[in-house]
């Protein structure tokens, strides 16, 4: 497979993104209106810019590390505006796509070009480049401490995810996963008898753990805001980021899932029980799915996620459709592989980590996105490179809606 991307032709692609890309930057540093959250961020960014440190705690639900980040640049530079703010995400937003790169090769040597030429256009990370929002660095953390945790580099990988707790805190979830990741080569060739060899690598991964717990515990909820800890309520499971999930694979990817659909009635020829799944996920969406948290019914004519979730609530051919989606995605990936060939713990930490958020919100599935991106083999060169143009036409539409206020994901 490596040897059908291993075409030069991807280089000659590179240089038209990043004019795109400084371009869609150079906007964003050009619009003076904060967009949604960018609100809060920036002005918590900016009172630290100022040095006053007090915490805008009725409404900041993560810890302040990207804002204090974000503030220090702006401080040493003597800037003061939120489009260099935004400036400062785009050069964050390098450092992910450099991350996922690495990651990639890491994992996937010799297919790392295609891949990241499409996480790099994938429609719903690209407005976050140019925006002033935490989703940029979170991911740039945990995809860092990925590559040091598939490069044995145990420490630096705990470092890493304490930071991402500095900027969502949530990002203890990953934490776990890629503990199983590190433990889970001795715990196959070994068992139990390699408990000494599982313990020294993941014990490192303790550190970030025990500090969410203490922030927890001193904090007294899981979200920083105790105001917003009741839009973000501890310990309860909502169903509707993992649905939104499986939407997404399903849109983003069609291609895909009609190749793999091909794949599944075939395998229907002598496994007749599998069309229980699609059946299963389209009968768990129609009667699961639940998008009531408030924030998810306001501005629909902005917010695009909002008009659909209203739709999928009160339209019931809008359910269908939408249920529709999912289970041709649960069907199309059901043949999927990932390498390696633990990467499978991603589904468990998956939903754990997505079930956890009551409000609907696409920015949630960025980091299981990624992940899924990382670990995925890739299909055939037609259809990846096709999936690259069909993301970057949207890539350039949404980012393009997003800056001139036309709409936002």
């Amino acid at each position: 497979m490596p040897s059908s991307f291993g075409s030069g032709a991807h280089k000659l692609l590179w240089l038209p993104l990043l004019a795109l890309y400084l371009a869609a930057a150079i906007r964003g540093f050009l619009v003076t209106k904060p967009y949604a959250d960018e609100l809060i961020h920036f002005a918590q960014i900016d009172m630290f810019r100022m040095g006053d440190f007090r915490l805008l705690t009725d409404y900041l639900t993560t810890i302040p590390g990207f804002h204090a980040f974000v503030a220090a640049i702006m401080k040493a530079t003597g800037a003061g505006s939120i489009g260099f703010a935004r400036l400062v995400s785009a050069l964050v937003g390098l450092l992910v796509i450099a991350g996922f790169h690495a990651l990639r090769r890491t994992l996937h040597p010799g297919t790392e070009s295609v891949a990241t030429l499409q996480f790099a256009v994938l429609p719903l990370l690209a407005p976050l480049f140019f925006l002033v929002y935490t989703d940029g660095m979170s991911l740039a953390l945990v995809l860092w401490a990925a590559v040091a945790t598939f490069r044995g580099r145990h420490g630096g990988a705990a470092l890493l995810l304490l930071l991402s707790l500095g900027v969502r805190q949530n990002n203890v979830v990953w934490v776990g996963f890629l503990a199983c990741m590190a433990a889970w080569p001795a715990w196959r060739d070994s068992g139990v008898a390699g408990w000494r060899e599982m313990a020294k690598l993941v014990w490192p991964y303790c550190i970030p753990v025990v500090a969410f717990f203490a922030f927890w515990a001193w904090n007294g909820s899981i979200s920083m805001s105790p105001l917003q800890a009741t839009m973000h309520p501890d310990l309860s499971f909502h169903a509707g980021n993992l649905f939104c999930l499986l939407f997404v694979l399903g849109l983003l990817f069609p291609l895909h899932v009609l190749a793999g659909l091909g794949d599944f009635l075939a395998r229907l020829r002598w496994r007749p029980g599998l069309l229980l799944l699609p059946v299963a996920a389209f009968a768990a969406f129609w009667w699961g799915f639940a998008g009531d948290h408030p924030a998810n019914a306001i501005m629909t004519d902005w917010f695009l996620r909002n008009r659909l979730i209203v739709a999928v609530n009160d339209q019931p051919p809008v359910r269908a459709l939408v249920g529709l989606v999912v289970a041709l995605s649960v069907a199309g990936w059901s043949s999927l592989r990932l390498k390696p060939r633990e990467a499978w713990w991603l589904v468990p930490f998956t939903i754990a980590f997505l079930g956890g958020s009551w409000l609907i919100e696409q920015r949630y599935v960025l980091i299981p996105l990624s992940f899924f991106l990382a670990f995925r083999c890739l299909r055939g060169r037609a259809i990846e490179w096709a999936t690259f143009a069909l993301w970057l036409i949207a890539a350039v539409l949404v980012v393009h809606g997003t800056l001139e206020g036309h709409f936002f994901l």
